[in-house]
């Protein structure tokens, strides 16, 4: 079995208003993170554009994996925008059950997240037992592109092809760092659409802050697992974090709040 590998990168209108609705989530972040005085802004930034258009076009049926945990602050917004639990609880992050790294305790969480490269299994027990069972919906993954350096990340796929899985869809965040520096330097991951479609994944790779190929990319139809390899850019929106390692880890002080108010004015 060989997947299908397309590139897509459109620019055409889109029905929903993504943009803003996008940039009111990475103000909620902003604002919680800095009252938390935590990580990850960055992080959060870089999948903000692909989960808003996930979470938009999710089916009652539908499950979410995040395997790239430590975007909590929004999986937490997502989820209260869904009506998962009142938007007044994301005032108590990161206290538990809200913490900075997603853990089940969060109705609409599906497992703990954070610990690289676990999601995917999950995930994949999630897709298998529903398709044993007759249970419909597509179960969604969210990864990072670090995981990719992960042995149970390729063992699962390999498991996925084998079950064919054509309920699981992997949304792949592809911002080129992870936590000690670019991820080419530190084990080449290119061409990384074709590793996914050797072990015979559907494979697209789109623009990830390009609502509109990602909300086209979703709706293709593949007959066993599919895998979105969406190119992002790490603290999209605030351009003083853009694709720069610092704020994967820095806190939000008073002062770059302030400056990233600014730039996320809506």
């Amino acid at each position: 079995m060989t997947g299908q590998s397309t590139v897509w990168y459109f620019d055409i209108a889109v029905k929903k208003d993504y943009k803003k609705i996008a940039t009111e989530v990475r103000r909620k972040a902003l604002d919680m993170i800095h009252k938390a005085q935590t990580s990850h802004i960055a992080s959060n930034y870089s999948v903000t554009d692909l989960a808003v258009v996930l979470y938009e076009n999710l089916k009652k049926e539908d499950r979410v994996v995040w395997s790239k945990g430590w975007a909590a602050a929004t999986t937490y917004i997502l989820l209260s925008r869904q009506g998962k639990f009142p938007e007044k609880d994301l005032s108590l992050f990161p206290k538990k059950p809200y913490q900075n790294l997603v853990e089940v305790g969060v109705e609409g969480v599906e497992t703990t997240g954070g610990s690289m490269g676990h999601g995917l299994p999950v995930a994949i027990g999630i897709a298998l037992g529903q398709k044993k069972l007759g249970v419909k919906g597509q179960v969604f993954c969210i990864m990072s592109d670090g995981e990719m350096n992960e042995g149970t990340t390729w063992e699962s796929v390999m498991i996925a092809t084998h079950q064919n899985l054509e309920n699981l869809t992997v949304l792949v965040d592809r911002n080129t760092w992870q936590a000690m520096g670019r991820t080419e330097d530190i084990l080449k991951l290119e061409p990384l659409e074709e590793k996914w479609k050797v072990w015979g994944w559907d494979t697209l790779r789109v623009n990830g802050h390009n609502f509109t190929a990602i909300e086209k990319a979703l709706k293709v139809p593949h007959k066993g697992p599919k895998v979105i390899i969406c190119d992002t850019i790490k603290g999209k929106g605030v351009s003083f974090m853009e694709d720069s390692l610092v704020f994967h880890y820095k806190y939000v002080d008073d002062d770059i709040y302030k400056r990233a108010v600014k730039e996320l004015s809506l």
